[in-house]
């Protein structure tokens, strides 16, 4: 099946499991294991998108870093297809991209050697943390200039290991995958 159709049927996938009640308790395991993580314990500063209602949700995590004293960052897409972090705090204004993804409204730029972890978003992920993101490959341009550390958070339905990655595809470091509740 080609990356597109894969898309669009992760997507609906996703806006299914937004609305259902197995959905949480992913959440919250996924949660709980990456806070007691090292990766976390260390970092700190993290850049991370600001989540659509059918992605993983990221504004616990935001909450978190800041309540701990870490510096956070979120992205913003410019032209020929860069990503840029920029740093935010409780009092920072957002505004939806042309994608309908919120991006800061701000000029401190987060410099790439200034993030000690990213949280990589995507749809599709091989259990080796290869990912298919959203199709713009602004994630693979700028973790290909990245030395920090990676990791992505993934609904346990996300995981197929059915397609194989492209040349240029870089894997996440660690992934934290949602358990189902018993």
């Amino acid at each position: 099946m080609e990356k597109q159709k894969m898309r669009q049927l992760m997507i609906q996938r996703l806006e299914k499991i937004a609305v259902d009640k197995s959905r949480q308790p992913q959440v919250e395991s996924i949660y709980r294991e990456f806070f007691q993580s090292d990766l976390w314990q260390a970092a700190k500063s993290v850049g991370v998108t600001i989540a659509t209602d059918f992605e993983f949700p990221t504004a616990p995590l935001i909450r978190q870093a800041l309540a701990e004293g870490k510096k956070v960052a979120a992205p913003k897409s410019l032209l020929k297809r860069q990503l840029v972090f920029y740093w935010i705090d409780e009092s920072t204004t957002f505004v939806a991209s042309k994608f309908g993804v919120d991006e800061p409204v701000s000029e401190a730029v987060a410099d790439q050697t200034e993030l000690d972890l990213i949280i990589v978003p995507g749809l599709i992920f091989k259990s080796n943390g290869y990912r298919i993101g959203f199709g713009g490959g602004f994630y693979d341009r700028f973790l290909s200039s990245y030395s920090g550390k990676t990791a992505s958070f993934v609904f346990s339905e996300q995981l197929m290991e059915s397609w194989q990655p492209e040349p240029f595809d870089l894997p996440v470091q660690q992934l934290f995958i949602g358990k189902m509740e018993e």
